[in-house]
C-alpha cells in the first residue's frame, strides 16, 4: 500500500467513524421515531370514509366556497387535521401551502414552540380569465414527523 491509499483509506474511515457518531447523538437528541416512508412521497386520505388516526390529524381540512365571482375576493379557511396536530417542540406542523392549480398563492410558516394552531386563512381573488372554469385549490402541509400532506377542493369561477 502507497501512502495516498494510506491516506484515502484513513481519511474515510474517520469519516465513517464520525458520521456513525453523529447519527448515534441524533438519536439521543431526537428520541422520537420517525416513519422514513412517509417522507417517500405526498401523503392523502386514503379513504374518506374511514380515515387512520395519522389521517385525521395529518391532512388539511379546506373550507372555500363552491362558487366564487371573478374579481371579487373570497376567503379560504384551511386546518392541518380533523383533530387539530399538535404544536409541540418534538412534533408540529412547519408550514401550510395553498395552491391554485400548480401555481403558489400563499403559505404560512409556522414554528415548534407551539403558540398558533396549525391553521389559516387566505384571501383570493380570481381573474376574469378564469370566469366559467373550475379551480383546483391544493393544500399542502409538512409535519416535521410525518411528511407531506395534500388534500384539494374545486371551485367553480363564475
Amino acid at each position: 500500500m502507497n501512502r495516498r491509499e494510506l491516506l484515502t483509506t484513513a481519511a474515510a474511515g474517520v469519516a465513517v467513524i464520525t458520521l456513525g457518531r453523529r447519527f448515534a447523538a441524533a438519536k439521543d437528541y431526537y428520541p422520537t421515531q420517525v416513519d422514513e416512508t412517509l417522507f417517500a412521497g405526498i401523503n392523502r386520505v386514503k379513504d374518506p370514509a374511514n380515515e387512520t388516526g395519522l389521517e385525521k390529524v395529518h391532512s388539511p381540512v379546506i373550507t372555500a366556497p363552491e362558487k366564487v365571482k371573478a374579481g371579487e375576493a373570497f376567503d379560504v379557511e384551511v386546518a392541518v387535521g380533523k383533530t387539530p396536530h399538535p404544536m409541540g417542540p418534538d412534533h408540529w406542523i412547519e408550514y401550510v401551502q395553498l395552491n391554485i392549480g400548480n401555481q403558489p398563492a400563499g403559505t404560512l410558516v409556522l414554528r415548534s414552540h407551539g403558540y398558533m394552531a396549525p391553521k389559516g386563512r387566505f384571501s383570493v381573488k380570481l381573474g376574469e380569465d378564469l370566469k366559467g372554469k373550475k379551480i383546483s385549490l391544493v393544500v399542502q402541509s409538512r409535519c416535521n414527523l410525518h411528511g407531506i400532506w395534500q388534500e384539494s377542493a374545486t371551485v367553480e369561477v363564475a
